[in-house]
């Protein structure tokens, strides 16, 4: 079994992210006895098709497990849905700002998880840990990431890949007084148990 785990480099005001955070630690901790790897995307609309590719075609996972850092969340956040859409108000890190620009032209208006997303989310619950399913990833990187891993997913049957959003960490030095973090442990434990669970259900 080969699992791999993606974050983010720093973005915006942030200096440090979350998702890389924990996707560099879990990949550390190990999981599922499998070959485990992690690898940090740019937060590039241009650039993160290719790097999720490469890492892709050099790890041949069964089992991709994508993070994203939301600041506005107090859980951990399952995404459903990848739609074929690029559209913000704020950069990427090369300065781009897409408007409503299609991902692929001839490409599926919306892609789905193959995953149990409910049954993860309730794994999730189970640990303690407050969780949600979400049907839109937005239309920033990370749902540029998701809808490429899906692509991939199509190309490379038996495949698995889900998105997870988290929320800041706790002690986060480019966090503010008012934002929500979590315990970066409660997310190693969720992230862990979403991905022993996907590896579970493939064998």
């Amino acid at each position: 079994m080969k699992i791999l785990f993606t974050g983010f480099e720093p973005f915006g005001n942030y200096k440090e992210n979350s998702s890389w955070a924990v996707a560099e630690k879990v990949a550390a901790c190990g999981v599922c006895n499998a070959n485990v790897m992690a690898r940090r995307l740019p937060v590039s609309f241009a650039g993160v098709a290719k790097a999720l590719r490469d890492a892709v075609e050099e790890c041949s996972p069964d089992v991709i497990v994508m993070l994203g850092q939301s600041a506005n969340i107090d859980y951990v956040k399952l995404e459903r849905i990848a739609i074929n859409m690029m559209d913000s108000a704020k950069p990427d890190n090369d300065g781009y700002i897409p408007d409503e620009v299609p991902i692929f032209t001839d490409g599926a208006a919306a892609l789905f998880t193959n995953t149990d997303i409910k049954d993860l989310r309730r794994v999730v619950e189970e640990l303690g840990i407050p969780a949600k399913v979400s049907n839109s990833a937005g239309l920033y990187v990370c749902n540029r990431t998701y809808y490429e891993a899906l692509r991939l997913c199509n190309e490379r049957p038996g495949m698995k890949a889900l998105f997870v959003h988290l929320p800041l960490y706790e002690g986060q030095p480019s966090a503010t007084e008012d934002q929500p973090t979590m315990l970066l442990d409660d997310m190693l434990k969720a992230v862990w148990g979403i991905t022993t669970n996907i590896c579970q259900r493939r064998k």
